[in-house]
């Protein structure tokens, strides 16, 4: 009766492990759990240590961000970033007296005049098309207030697509008040220049008054302080950097009357003289065409030409052709061959009359009182 009630189990207990078996499973089961505890726990270990660089890495970025707002706090620089339709996303900084709300989610046609905000639109346009960065200088009333803005405009890039530009303006407008005031300054201390000048030739003119044999001498002296005038009004012209060459000899011609029918030709680089040399050289220039213009057979052709050599030299012709006559002053032989030849470091080559009429050549050096001009000089 047994056998028949455990023969229809013998099928399950022929399929059951062994114990050897048993004890073998359950060591892999063991060994599998032990590397599942050290695997979590190698992630647990690269988790920490993620959490720990991300917070270092915020906490830098933080620092960073910190110091960039301080930074433009306390500054005129404005940072804006714009889509490609040209319409404000985010600003730091912007320019005073406008706020966040002024200008987030606005055009530049909002709050610029017409002129500027297109011509900002149109630089904004050629960034987004090119992908290349430009630099801007713009000028409006913004609030009532003339101000002036330099700084650039950039591309904003995303997966190698340009999906906006960022601009960083600069506001320059007490930097262009300041030049504004001293170039008022310098144009009023000309003005009493001048009239200083003026004072000095009345005295010396009153002074001549009973004594014949002066009289030669207030034209001349007159026309020298006139010089010494014109050579202050171009510097302050240009800033008090310097002036150019073909200025000076341009307005030495024209200061001096019975030359207008005299054809002067100019033929050399854009040469700036410096302050210091400038006067001397209106002075030098106001001789040479005083002595054509009292000539007996005045010149029938000046050509006046200079350049920079390459080995560091800078060569000045001056020559008036059809003349045997021209007659440089004492003062004006002194000034030529002495005077200029020092401020210009160099020599005199040739004073005087020559077989083509009369010649004045000097030789001098390159450096901060005479140098290639700029082309925005």
């Amino acid at each position: 009766m047994v056998g028949i009630a455990v023969w229809p189990m013998i099928p399950r207990l022929v399929g059951q492990p062994t114990r050897q078996e048993a004890n073998y499973a359950n060591a892999l089961l063991m060994e599998g759990q032990s590397a599942n505890r050290r695997l979590i726990d190698q992630l647990s270990d690269l988790n920490r240590d993620l959490e720990t660089r991300v917070a270092g890495r915020t906490a830098e970025l933080e620092t960073v961000r910190h110091r960039f707002e301080m930074a433009l706090d306390g500054s005129d620089i404005s940072i804006l970033e714009l889509d490609t339709d040209l319409v404000f996303t985010w600003t730091h900084n912007p320019p005073r007296p406008l706020t966040q709300a002024d200008v987030l989610g606005h055009r530049p046609s909002d709050f610029l005049p017409p002129v500027e905000a297109a011509e900002f639109a149109s630089i904004g346009r050629r960034v987004l098309a090119s992908g290349a960065a430009e630099r801007f200088e713009i000028s409006f009333v913004l609030r009532g207030q003339q101000r002036w803005f330099e700084g650039f405009v950039e591309p904003v890039k995303a997966n190698g697509e340009v999906t906006g530009i960022l601009t960083a303006a600069i506001d320059v407008s007490r930097y262009k008040e300041h030049e504004r005031e001293m170039r008022d300054i310098l144009r009023e201390l000309t003005h009493r220049s001048k009239n200083l000048l003026a004072v000095v030739q009345g005295i010396a003119r009153q002074s001549a008054e009973g004594c014949p044999e002066a009289s030669g001498f207030l034209a001349p002296f007159g026309g020298r302080l006139l010089a010494l005038s014109s050579a202050h009004e171009l510097l302050v012209q240009n800033g008090w950097r310097g002036i150019l060459l073909d200025e000076v000899v341009t307005r030495a011609w024209a200061d001096v009357e019975r030359t207008t029918h005299i054809k002067v030709e100019l033929d050399g680089p854009r040469v700036l003289l410096g302050p210091d040399v400038a006067q001397n050289v209106m002075l030098g220039a106001h001789e040479l065409v005083s002595a054509a213009a009292a000539a007996e057979q005045p010149p029938h052709r000046v050509l006046v030409s200079w350049s920079l050599l390459p080995d560091g030299a800078f060569r000045l012709d001056w020559r008036m052709y059809g003349t045997p006559s021209i007659e440089v002053s004492g003062f004006g032989q002194r000034l030529l061959r002495t005077v200029l030849p020092v401020v210009l470091g160099g020599e005199v080559t040739a004073l005087g009359i020559s077989e083509a009429g009369f010649a004045y050549g000097l030789r001098g050096r390159i450096g901060p009182q005479l140098r290639l001009a700029q082309q925005s000089a």
